[in-house]
């Protein structure tokens, strides 16, 4: 694996890693449930993130959605564990792609949504940060749950 690959997909997989932690114990009901009407919940952004780790294998191979979906997505169907079994499957395909990636596929153009144009390189950036910052964001609507219901947040939250 060339070597920037190979770090941003240690980086992945730490964020993975701690994600599914920070899942630990969900419910059904708190997947679902919202801080604010108009924010998200934790389903939809664990289904953001299952949608886009298979864009951007397809993005990286230059099919599949990447050659039909014109916009961010979520997936919502399924319960959580059903999502995560999506989620890790599409992982296990994004490394695959990446494992075998070379300098050509670095430096490969891809339209981002017809709004920008990256690098191979540069989209494996964004995934890497986009997955870190859902993350976060995660924590945050669990830890707001937790006070907003009293339960306990260092089960999927140590520090």
């Amino acid at each position: 694996m060339l070597p920037q690959v190979q770090l941003l997909d240690e980086m992945d997989e730490s964020t993975w890693t701690l994600l599914v932690e920070n899942l630990a114990g969900l419910t059904e009901e708190e997947a679902d449930w919202r801080p604010h009407p108009d924010a998200n919940s934790v389903r939809w952004m664990i289904g953001h993130l299952v949608w886009f780790e298979e864009w951007c294998h397809d993005a990286l191979a230059l099919e599949g959605r990447y050659l039909v979906d014109t916009g961010p997505n979520a997936f919502l169907d399924g319960t959580m564990p059903e999502l995560l079994a999506r989620f890790a499957r599409g992982r296990t395909r994004y490394r695959e792609r990446i494992a075998a990636f070379t300098d050509a596929d670095l430096t490969r153009v891809i339209s981002f949504f017809a709004r920008s144009d990256v690098s191979g390189l540069d989209l494996l950036k964004t995934h890497a940060l986009h997955l870190a910052g859902h993350r976060f964001q995660v924590r945050y609507v669990r830890g707001t749950y937790s006070r907003a219901h009293g339960t306990k947040k260092s089960v999927f939250d140590p520090w």
